[in-house]
């Protein structure tokens, strides 16, 4: 599996509230941005046949 490092702007705002669901959920709020991109990325290609995590066309 390979990985890469992603960099994301996000408003004061956004931070404030993530902050506070990692403390609640007790996770780190790296963990959270990236469960939120995994999530896009999943929904963005959930009905198509062209998904190159599941073989599609890259």
């Amino acid at each position: 599996m390979s990985y890469c490092t992603l960099t994301i702007l996000a408003s004061p705002e956004t931070i404030k509230r993530l902050r506070l669901i990692a403390s609640e959920l007790g996770r780190e709020v790296d963990e959270l941005a990236e469960c939120s991109v995994s999530e896009a990325a999943l929904e963005y290609f959930r009905h198509r046949k062209d998904d190159p995590a599941k073989g599609g066309e890259e």
